[in-house]
């Protein structure tokens, strides 16, 4: 990564994490379910929009080093191999948000999804591709998001 690339990368993750503005660069829901259950809706969905699941980063450990205590906290790396590398050739700066990833966190009987939002990215570039494609993601994000919510309400619903 030349030096012009590594600046443009620390100006947006410092503008994307700081401050009071983070949250809202934040895609997130919270699933009245045990996170096992739905770790599996959410790899399920996203399969469902194309995506192959990269990795299944284990954080449980690492976070209890912190002094954060969760029976499950895990992060699903994600992505379509041909997107991830065209999009990483021609915009390396993107390197460090992709594969694209979302959080599992359990907190109690309940569970919570995270993901950064792509299009917080967007005034970064001005290169409409580049905006296009973080839309698309953001669009597959927030279906993700649906999609796991109304398989875990049509659950809930169904044992009732």
């Amino acid at each position: 990564m030349n030096k012009s690339s590594m600046g443009m990368l620390l100006l947006i993750i410092a503008s994307l994490w700081g401050g009071s503005a983070g949250a809202e660069n934040m895609l997130m829901g919270r699933i009245p379910l045990r996170a096992e259950v739905v770790l599996e809706y959410v790899k399920s969905s996203i399969e469902e929009h194309g995506y192959a699941i990269a990795h299944l980063q284990l954080c449980d450990g690492g976070m209890a080093d912190f002094g954060y205590q969760s029976d499950v906290y895990r992060v699903v790396f994600f992505g379509k191999i041909e997107e991830v590398r065209k999009i990483s050739e021609r915009y390396p700066e993107l390197v460090s948000f992709l594969p694209l990833k979302m959080a599992v966190i359990a907190e109690k009987d309940e569970t919570l999804l995270a993901a950064l939002n792509p299009e917080a990215l967007v005034p970064y570039f001005a290169d409409e591709e580049v905006r296009i494609q973080l839309g698309r993601w953001y669009n597959d994000l927030v279906s993700i998001l649906e999609d796991v919510r109304r398989e875990v309400d049509g659950r809930l619903a169904a044992a009732q």
